[in-house]
């Protein structure tokens, strides 16, 4: 079906079952107006009636105008920006890459439609379908493509739900409110996945969260993840009341990167094996919101983080694997005592620790979305980003329900160095530095 027949028809059928007056409840609250905190949660409404369903339509229009100091690996023409790039001289010794960028966006912009059904099973049914105008792996940027697509059955004290959703390290109530579309990655995770996921209330404070996933847009190569023959596990518990968050989360995952390695082929059944584990926790007081988290990743670059594995080949043997390790952590605070004018800060840091245990006398090759940007490497002559640490001052103005406007200013710093077989970046560092000055406008409907 074509796009435009598409959006005519799914507006069509909004306007036949939504008052136009209707908001989007969980887009319009203070603690939600950077877009990449939008909690897109099935809105809680009235039941439909029996055999009926119930849609809401939400979604904002978002413009972003930013300007870097200097010129960045990033994603959607960098309206993700990840890493100020690495020195690079030309014949007279000027760095190439010490340059600035200009730039103005709106494909941020989304639209979703919230649904409630009728009971099943003794649960209630609710349902989402999100998307947006930032494009996907094989397309580009304008290009529509699907952020979520979940349902969920409601029993008293058991969720169930299926589809892609945020990534169950992705804490909704536990997240950087910066402006960047970013969402604070590489520092923060920052996923969304085809999954299963059930949520347990083992009291009114305390939950478990388990779930599977699979992999499909925040990677360059998703085989790797279908040919392991098994999902991501996830398993997570959390406190929470009105005033604090916390919780602690861990999630087991096996790739299988090739079916053969070499020329001629021969079969490849090593696997890459990683674990990541994350605590968080969220304070609300008067003053101040203060939220952080710290990490200890492998592959983390499946999440938008500094990582990946990497790939040990040598002649008529099939390729050895090796996990990478990232360390990060983060906090931010949000003002609360003002409903029209706020202030906040983000700061973090992020660090690559390598493989464990490189293999001697093969040809290392790092893979992962962080390596395709060309960010990591153990390649001998590449070059690595060792570590990274930002600091984000912003302001939030509330205008009116429907109008927002933020700005903030990115200060980013990524120490480079050589590549070494781990994947790190050691020797002949050099820190490169980025200021973004960003503004976003959102009109929430």
């Amino acid at each position: 079906m074509k796009r435009g027949i598409f959006f005519k028809s799914i507006f069509a059928a909004t306007l036949l079952s939504v008052s136009a007056t209707a908001t989007a409840q969980q887009n319009t609250s203070d603690q939600t107006i950077n877009d990449s905190l939008a909690k897109s949660k099935p809105v809680v409404a009235a039941q439909p009636q029996e055999g009926k369903v119930k849609v809401d339509f939400y979604g904002f229009i978002r413009n972003d105008i930013f300007y870097d100091t200097r010129q960045n690996i990033g994603a959607g023409e960098n309206i993700v920006p990840l890493y100020p790039r690495d020195r690079a001289l030309d014949v007279n010794g000027e760095d190439i890459n010490d340059s600035p960028k200009f730039h103005m966006l709106s494909v941020v912009s989304r639209a979703g439609i919230n649904v409630k059904g009728p009971d099943v099973l003794g649960a209630k049914t609710a349902g989402i379908l999100e998307g947006e105008f930032f494009g996907a792996t094989e397309g580009g940027i304008n290009e529509f493509r699907l952020r979520h697509a979940y349902i969920t059955l409601d029993w008293e004290k058991t969720q169930l739900g299926v589809g892609q959703y945020w990534h169950p390290m992705v804490i909704l109530d536990c997240l950087p409110n910066v402006v960047n579309y970013s969402t604070g990655s590489p520092i923060f995770a920052l996923n969304r996945n085809p999954q299963v996921r059930l949520t347990h209330k083992l009291s009114d404070q305390f939950k478990v969260i388990a779930a599977i996933n699979s992999q499909r847009d925040f990677t360059p190569n998703t085989a790797p993840y279908r040919d392991s023959g098994m999902p991501s596990t996830h398993l997570q518990f959390q406190y929470k009341s009105s005033k604090f968050v916390a919780g602690i989360a861990g999630q087991y995952e096996e790739l299988r990167p090739q079916l053969s390695s070499g020329t001629p082929p021969i079969v490849n059944n090593n696997r890459v094996k990683s674990f990541t584990a994350m605590a968080y926790a969220k304070a609300i007081t008067k003053p101040l919101t203060i939220s952080a988290s710290a990490m200890m990743g492998q592959n983390a670059a499946s999440l938008v983080m500094l990582g990946g594995f990497v790939g040990y080949a040598a002649p008529g043997q099939a390729d050895i694997f090796r996990t990478m390790n990232t360390r990060s952590a983060w906090i931010d605070f949000q003002q609360t005592t003002t409903k029209k004018v706020a202030f906040g800060l983000f700061a973090g840091y992020v660090k690559n620790m390598g493989a464990d245990n490189p293999v001697e006398g093969r040809v290392a090759t790092t893979y992962g979305v962080t390596s395709s940007w060309g960010a990591i490497s153990a390649t001998p002559g590449g070059r690595s980003v060792d570590h990274l640490w930002r600091v984000v001052p912003r302001v939030d103005w509330v205008l009116s329900k429907a109008i927002r406007l933020r700005f903030e200013v990115e200060n980013t710093v990524a120490t480079w160095g050589d590549a070494q077989p781990s994947g790190r970046g050691i020797g002949n560092e050099f820190n490169a530095r980025n200021n973004r000055f960003h503004v976003a406008t959102f009109f929430m409907f």
